[in-house]
């Protein structure tokens, strides 16, 4: 395994990288006797300085074989192209067979330099689990799943019903996001912070929640209920209960909607769904990035991330959808792909999309789903195209 030293400010080590990679070969093929040799780069952008590390740190090895074979996926342009020519060249001097091969990410298919595909969609034959395939790419999980969604059940199975009836559209015209938010638009996390909002809008004692957003109300869990049956506001006893009641309100049912939807019509058993992953890098990669994917789905090997929206302003939802393309790859790889599902009209919807597929380089990097779109059928049948 050829990797780079770690020589900050100008090169960045891939250690970390290497040994997750080890790892989890080793986790998948506990019953063969795998050995591994790591070689580091001391300067990747230098083609004197890479063939002497190899000449030094390599050749020992290569002299223990009859035949020699690099997939030169991984790595920067440098170190594939002087890597290759040094290795074509040893061969030869040699005279031992060498040949090359690299991961077609587009078709999912290794292919070699002299023979072309030599395998079929490799995401029929490798199957990880997220943490598996994220920690390949220095990433970890930082949350534990809170089961919010079988906490919500009911009242995701409400909304699948409104959306069926044609009346979501009803829900977002009776839903008042102002009443559960501060001066800077921030939802609202404690009680008594809630209490003042209604007095300062005047709303105590007031029939405020009616029609479709009443009927979600009702469907949910009784210590979450922000609303009696007439549709008042009603004091929740916790802080804890009162966030998770207004998140869910103002959007965390549609990640929960998606997730369910996807786990009732795919059956595949290569492919893994969950949701709801706070995801950080490990202490290693010396970063401190942390960030949210709503729903995450493993066809194989390759990931699939899907972010969440409720918002009809189309910058926000331009802005969510460049986030879901970067993250995916950050955390998956040039093979990742994003989703990003809104509740926007279908004409910004399309708008939305093509100006995504300029700025990630490709209609295949990212799907956009609007509010004409969350229909059962119509939804898991463009997922599900999308997905293959």
């Amino acid at each position: 395994m050829i990797y780079s030293e770690d020589k900050p400010p100008s090169q960045r080590g891939t250690k970390g990288y290497v040994d997750s990679l080890q790892k989890l070969l080793q986790n998948h093929h506990k019953e063969r006797d795998l050995t591994f040799n790591q070689i580091p780069l001391s300067d990747i952008s230098d083609a004197k300085e890479i063939e002497r590390d190899l000449k030094k740190r390599l050749t020992e090895y290569l002299k223990q074989t009859d035949s020699i074979h690099i997939n030169y996926t991984g790595g920067t342009k440098a170190m594939g192209i002087h890597i290759y020519r040094w290795l074509e060249n040893y061969g030869k001097e040699k005279n031992i067979p060498i040949s090359f091969s690299y991961l077609d990410a587009r078709t999912f298919q290794i292919v070699d330099d002299k023979y072309g595909r030599i395998t079929g969609d490799l995401r029929s034959q490798i199957k990880l689990s997220i943490q598996e395939l994220i920690s390949l790419h220095g990433f970890k999980r930082d949350n534990e799943d809170k089961n919010e969604k079988d906490l919500f059940k009911v009242a995701v199975k409400k909304f699948r019903e409104i959306i069926e009836m044609d009346k979501i559209k009803d829900y977002f015209n009776s839903y008042r996001r102002e009443y559960f938010t501060d001066e800077k638009g921030e939802l609202l996390k404690k009680v008594n912070k809630l209490k003042e909002k209604i007095e300062k809008l005047g709303l105590e004692n007031k029939i405020i929640a009616q029609g479709t957003f009443l009927e979600i109300v009702n469907s949910m869990p009784e210590d979450y209920k922000l609303f009696n049956d007439e549709g008042s506001f009603k004091e929740l006893k916790t802080n804890k209960n009162l966030e998770r009641a207004i998140e869910f309100l103002d959007g965390k049912w549609l990640e929960m909607y998606v997730y369910d939807l996807l786990k009732e019509s795919i059956k595949d058993k290569k492919i893994s769904i969950d949701i709801n992953w706070e995801i950080k890098k490990y202490e290693w990669s010396s970063s401190n990035q942390k960030f949210e994917i709503d729903v995450i789905i493993i066809n194989g090997y390759q990931l699939i991330g899907i972010s969440c929206t409720t918002s009809v302003r189309k910058n926000l939802c331009k802005s969510k959808g460049f986030e879901i393309f970067m993250r995916t790859r950050q955390i998956g790889g040039e093979e990742a792909r994003a989703v990003l599902v809104t509740v926007l009209p279908e004409s910004k919807k399309i708008e939305l999309e093509q100006e995504l597929e300029v700025d990630t380089g490709g209609k295949e990097n990212i799907l956009v789903l609007g509010i004409d779109d969350l229909k059962e059928n119509i939804f898991t049948y463009k997922i599900k195209k999308y997905i293959e």
